[in-house]
């Protein structure tokens, strides 16, 4: 029997593993209607872009690539997802090639990841409205996947632990690799009990900056050794150091006395590690971040607990923090994160989302002349999104360019309703950093004012200075082309960032908004007073408008006014609202503004 092959009884029936993981009848159908109207080759190119952005480094290197190439082959070749087993059982032996020629483990959850994300963006791709049968085929597809991922992981880890074939030891490093890693776990799990002695996993990831991540490889890899041979004088003599992945280290504690032991070794990676960014490589920038988990109360075997560490390091990516160590409550992370993406894929398909409608007022005769549009979204617990959260999850499952077109084609909608209610405002959205670099917008733009017949002096696009800095030359032709068109841009938390005054220098823009932590305190700060006053003289000079944020009481209105601002937008006025409570509002205003007139 060759290396890479598996007996057959040690294959999983997989149709069996996929009615476990609630892919039945319904869902099986959901997916065979996606084989027969997929493009293959397309779908394959999509698959290896989005393998790509998530694999990062762990794709094995010198032979282990034919390898890992051929299982990603089989594992996208969705033509054949119809016939599930015969299907399973190719690319069961193609991972067990890979595993032999060096892989890591965390290749093929990716790999299976890369599936669901590739899908979502083909169901996504064509900015038509997504139904009922395109959320049951993600769906099925999503719980396919992670069925597949799930037995790839659980069917070799007896590969893993046997080394003999393989070695146990990185190359570059001398170090243990993470198949030690899952080995030693086995051996000295089953021997631990009771709360005397642990077995302790710390996992430790460095989050390189860009200087790191465009270095040749020669440099990654001197770079990675000397972090490496820094954590090894830092480990305690009986604790086990093992290089887990190109930028990802475990520390195996088999004598756990306390759990209190796991923060005290993270604490010590971590500021070596820090200490030699700090003093060799001072040029190079990473972000620390570890997770710690305890066997066996976190985990009876290798793999659980592994994934108790890496929860415990997801949570300490999320809270920015250095350390986190596993607790009970974590458990339900990964679970919430899946309903939470979920969710919102179903809200942006079924319409859900919403734009509310915060008014600017003209401060020289109090008419409200425009108003800003607010992305708003209300999960079925009651649970209010904050904006950022739902663009970032929107980037995490690929459905930010459709996110974008939503946006952008409501925003012209609103417009136009209002122009049809006799609402005479101007709409202003918020445009993503990502926006920014597709050369697609102002075509969108151009679509979302046609199909809704608005004038593009009626639509206004508001930017914010750290959504330029990725590549200000494709923002400004970007927005030259938007100005081209007739649309009002505004430059947005203007102050916040370092670049302000080269941004009026360079940018096409007609508008400015000063942030609202120059205006909340403008009464009692003269630090703010000094600064707004900055601002307007700069704004006279470009023959800009000026809108000021946040404005909550009556004496920054005054303050602002005689400093010559043009609008407000904030509290003091009024709150965001819904598209026909706004109406209201505004015909109520103009009626008192008429009375009084």
């Amino acid at each position: 029997m060759s290396a890479g092959a598996i007996p057959p009884a040690q294959i999983p029936d997989f149709r069996q593993a996929l009615a476990s993981h609630g892919v039945g009848t319904a869902e099986l159908a959901a997916i065979r209607a996606f084989t027969r109207v997929v493009a293959p080759a397309d779908f394959a190119r999509a698959f290896a872009v989005c393998l790509s952005q998530i694999a990062g480094g762990s794709v094995a290197a010198g032979g282990g690539e034919q390898a890992q190439a051929r299982f990603c082959s089989d594992l996208a070749n969705c033509t054949e997802w119809s016939d599930p087993q015969p299907w399973f059982d190719r690319v069961h032996a193609d991972w067990a090639r890979c595993v032999d020629s060096g892989a890591e483990a965390g290749f093929a959850l990716d790999a299976c990841a890369a599936l669901v994300k590739a899908a979502a963006r083909y169901l996504t791709s064509d900015g038509a409205g997504v139904g009922r049968l395109e959320m049951d085929i993600l769906f099925a597809i999503d719980a396919f996947a992670w069925c597949v991922a799930s037995l790839l992981s659980q069917a070799l880890l007896p590969r893993r632990a046997d080394g003999a074939a393989r070695g146990d030891i990185d190359s570059l490093t001398g170090l243990p690799n993470r198949h030690a890693v899952g080995r030693l776990l086995a051996q000295w799990l089953p021997k631990v009990a009771g709360d005397s002695v642990r077995v302790g996993l710390v996992l430790l990831s460095i989050e390189w900056g860009v200087a790191v991540r465009h270095l040749p490889a020669i440099e990654r890899d001197r770079l990675r050794l000397a972090v490496s041979q820094r954590l090894g004088e830092a480990v305690r003599a009986g604790d086990v150091l093992c290089a887990s992945g190109d930028h990802e280290w475990s520390l195996l504690l088999p004598a756990l006395r306390s759990p209190a032991q796991l923060r005290l070794a993270a604490n010590k990676l971590i500021n070596a590690c820090e200490a030699l960014l700090e003093g060799e490589f001072g040029e190079r920038c990473g972000r620390l971040r570890a997770g710690g988990a305890a066997g066996p109360e976190h985990g009876r075997d290798a793999l659980a607990l592994e994934v108790a560490a890496r929860t415990a390091l997801l949570i300490a990516r999320q809270r920015e923090l250095d350390f986190e160590d596993y607790r009970g409550e974590f458990a339900g992370v990964v679970g919430d994160a899946i309903d939470f993406e979920r969710e919102l894929l179903n809200a942006l398909h079924l319409q859900e989302l919403q734009l509310y409608l915060q008014p600017q007022v003209r401060l020289s005769d109090g008419r409200c002349v425009s108003v800003e549009l607010l992305l708003r979204w209300q999960r079925h617990s009651g649970e209010w999104v904050a904006p950022p959260r739902i663009i970032e999850g929107a980037q995490q499952i690929g459905v930010l360019p459709r996110l974008s077109n939503w946006l952008i084609m409501h925003g012209a909608k609103v417009a136009a309703e209002l122009a049809q209610a006799g609402v005479d405002v101007r709409v202003n959205l918020n445009v993503t950093a990502n926006d920014l670099i597709d050369d697609e917008l102002p075509v969108m733009v151009a679509q979302a004012l046609d199909t809704w017949r608005v004038p593009p002096e009626r639509y206004g696009l508001e930017i914010t200075e750290s959504a330029l800095v990725s590549d200000e030359q494709r923002a400004a032709r970007l927005i030259a082309e938007l100005r081209e068109l007739g649309c009002p841009v505004a430059l947005d938390d203007f102050g916040t960032g370092f670049s302000s005054l080269a941004y009026l220098r360079n940018l096409p823009v007609t508008e400015l908004k000063i942030d609202q932590m120059f205006v909340r305190q403008l009464a009692h700060s003269r630090p703010d007073q000094a600064i707004v006053e900055a601002v307007m003289r700069l704004a006279d000079g470009f023959g800009l408008q000026v809108v000021a944020e946040g404005v909550e009481d009556e004496q920054a209105r005054h303050l602002l006014a005689e400093a010559g601002c043009d609008l407000i937008q904030g509290h003091l006025e009024a709150r965001a609202m819904p598209l026909a409570e706004f109406i209201g509002w505004w015909r109520a205003r103009e009626a008192g503004r008429q009375a009084l007139a």
